[in-house]
């Protein structure tokens, strides 16, 4: 349960990986949206043993850590403002020039 919860939450950081600076940086910043989606879709797909929705939720709340820590690390853009907010690295160049 715990194997396969680290192996979803490892999957969903590797689609994140795959995406651009500043589409992290949009779905950083709507943190509670981005856990209650991900929640939902694992389950959904994880849906019809007590093993596959436990794992599903462990690897939810995995990826829910990795959301606080991602936040906490490369920071985040204010969702009214559009302006970023620094984590403990800068990734604002990454930003402006669009990578």
């Amino acid at each position: 349960m715990f194997t396969s919860g680290a192996v979803i939450a490892l999957a969903i950081a590797l689609w994140f990986s795959k995406l651009s600076w500043r589409a992290r940086m949009r779905l950083l910043s709507h943190p509670l949206m981005l856990d209650i989606c991900v929640f939902i879709v694992i389950t959904a797909l994880h849906w019809g043993t007590f093993s596959g929705v436990m794992a599903a939720a462990v690897g939810a709340l995995m990826v829910s850590v990795m959301i606080s820590g991602a936040r906490n690390l490369w920071g985040y853009t204010e969702p009214k403002t559009g302006k970023y907010v620094r984590g403990m690295f800068d990734v604002s160049d990454k930003l402006i020039q669009g990578k």
